[in-house]
């Protein structure tokens, strides 16, 4: 997100980039805490006008944003429902059908009243945002037909990032140009 943050910034932007608990390298968490994290720096610093989430942290959004969105939002390679998520990643860890299914119940444990929302395209979600997703069609983490789907549902922009797979897509310069043109038409 670095890319993004610092492109924003020149722009003359305030950017807000917290260092999640979800990130790339940091140990284990789970989905509450992460959100709690976003919760806890908009509770100090006020409403955001606007988001931008790579991957997990669209999810996370819609646990944050239950009640009331920002303006903007920005997803890159989102991840859109969790299922998909479990199923990348049995697949990437060739889980036998009874491992999957028994992470899938321990997930659904977790928290029962969480686990419906995760669940599905979040159409509903956030309405009167208005929303960008930038997502590649070879994004091996994240399935761009969800990004396709949701933008085809709902009022929403959807970029088509060629070749950029999952990560790469947050420090192309024409990527990052469409963003602040996208953030500066509006804000």
């Amino acid at each position: 997100m670095a890319p993004v943050a610092r492109r924003l910034a020149a722009e003359g932007y305030r950017v807000v980039a917290p260092e999640l608990p979800s990130r790339a390298g940091a140990p284990i968490t789970d989905i509450k805490k992460v959100a709690a994290v976003v919760t806890g720096m908009i509770d100090r610093l006020g409403f955001p006008e606007v988001v931008i989430a790579h991957s997990f942290a669209a999810v996370v959004m819609r646990v944050v944003f239950v009640d009331r969105g920002p303006r903007l939002a920005v997803m890159f390679g989102p991840a859109l429902d969790w299922m998909d998520a479990v199923d990348t990643f049995s697949e990437r860890l060739r889980l036998f059908p009874w491992a999957k299914r028994g992470l899938v119940r321990r997930l659904e444990r977790f928290d029962p009243a969480l686990t419906p929302r995760m669940r599905g395209l979040p159409v509903d979600h956030m309405p009167d945002t208005d929303l960008l997703l930038i997502h590649a069609p070879d994004d091996p983490d994240a399935l761009f037909s969800r990004s396709a789907e949701l933008a085809a549902l709902r009022p929403a922009s959807i970029l088509v990032a060629e070749g950029l797979g999952h990560s790469r897509i947050l420090g192309d310069p024409a990527i990052l140009d469409r963003v602040a043109e996208f953030v500066g038409a509006r804000v």
